[in-house]
Formats: structure tokens, sequence, C-alpha cells
């Protein structure tokens, strides 16, 4: 029996470009580390830092963690120096770049009715971005932070996805067991967390052996309305 509802955001809850957005976010975000580096080499560094962090996750080490300590060495720069810089521009200047994501409409009804049936809802977009970056990026889907019990992050969780240990690790912070989750996605890479026993919505068409359910955001309301997940 589902207990909890896992929702992706981007191209589920928003849409959004991905490569626009990624070339806007470290066109602003590059500058302000100039006098550390120049901005071609620290958006080179910042992205294989990523996924140094990425495809090498460490044992009790949060991914915030992972990535300050490649960064920090194939720059030279201390994380004491990195960090406030990075603190600021999450805080001051990320938020301009609402322009570049479009709600879907439907993403708001479908989350409020998932809670108003006692599902628990969580969010489930890859933890790359710090908390109050993630609850910025909620609030562009016309939601807040309270929607959800479990938002992950940069700074609170241990692995990114397609790792199964990120989808293990929000169905642990729920105090649910994997395959009492579905989770609500777009993209086909979320469609791994099967090996766990979660089931899948996949928002769009694709073939039923490969997913539980798939369809769009109405689907899914009429779903969770059937009591029968």
């Amino acid at each position: 029996m589902i207990q909890a509802i896992l929702f992706d955001l981007e191209d589920t809850l928003i849409n959004i470009d991905a490569i626009a957005f990624m070339r806007n976010y470290l066109g602003i975000l590059a500058p302000r580390f100039a006098h550390l580096l120049s901005p071609d080499k620290f958006s080179k560094q910042f992205s294989k830092s990523l996924e140094v962090a990425r495809s090498e996750p460490k044992p009790g080490q949060t991914n915030i963690q992972s990535f300050y300590d490649d960064f920090s060495k194939a720059t030279g720069q201390s994380i004491q120096t990195l960090q406030p810089i990075f603190e600021e521009f999450y805080e001051s200047d990320f938020p301009a770049l609402r322009c570049l994501v479009q709600a879907i409409p439907q993403g708001v009804k479908v989350v409020e009715y998932a809670i108003q049936q006692g599902f628990l809802t969580a969010v489930a977009s890859n933890a790359i971005l710090p908390l109050n970056a993630m609850q910025e990026h909620i609030s562009w889907a016309g939601l807040t932070p309270e929607h959800f019990k479990i938002i992950p992050s940069l700074d609170n969780f241990h692995f990114f996805k397609p790792h199964l240990g990120f989808f293990r690790e929000v169905a642990e912070s729920l105090g649910v067991k994997p395959d009492n989750c579905l989770i609500v996605s777009g993209h086909t890479q979320d469609l791994v967390c099967r090996e766990l026993g979660m089931k899948t919505f996949f928002v769009g068409s694709i073939g039923l052996e490969e997913t539980d359910y798939a369809g769009n955001l109405d689907d899914l309301f009429r779903l969770i309305g059937q009591g029968n997940l």
C-alpha cells in the first residue's frame, strides 16, 4: 500500500529548459568568484566537482561536503573562502532565475489532493541545490516548503540521483519502506527506483513494462481519487 508520494519538480510540477537554466545559472554565479577564478575555469570546475560528488559518494558525507572537498582541492581555495560567496548568491541572485521556469497548473492541485487523501508528500528532485534554493525552487511551482515532509538538498542528503541511495534516503527520512512509496517523475532515470520496490508514475508516454503508471497530472489526480494505490 502506498503511504508516500514523491514528486520530482522539473518537467513534472514545473516546465524548465534545463540547458538554458544551467547556462543562465552559471552566467550569474561564476562572476561572483571572478576575483578568485576566471568565469570559464569556475564553470568547468563547478560541473566537474558536482559530478565527482555524484559519482563518488563518501560514507557519512553530505553532498555539499563532497562537492566542497573536490572543488576546494581543485581550485586551491578554502571552503571558508568559498562558502560565504555561494550563500550570498543563493540568497540574493538565485531567485532571479524564476523567469526561466513555468509552473504546471495541475501541480498544486494534485499535491494538495494527495495531502488531503492522507499521503505523505516529499520532493524527489536531485539534491544539487542547497536547502534555501530548493525552497525557492518549490515556490516556482506555486507550492510552499510546508507542502512537503522531506526536501532533499545539497546540504542534507548523501546521494544524488540516480544512485539508489538517494531514493532509499528519501524513504528512510519519511519513515516508510521503499515499497510504500510512489515516485512521480517525467525522467526515465528515476525509474531505477523500482529496483528498491518503489512504484512509479511516469509523467508522459512510456511502455507500462517500464513503469507502474503513466499519464499526465490529471490522470494521477484520478488515480489518487480511486483509492487503490
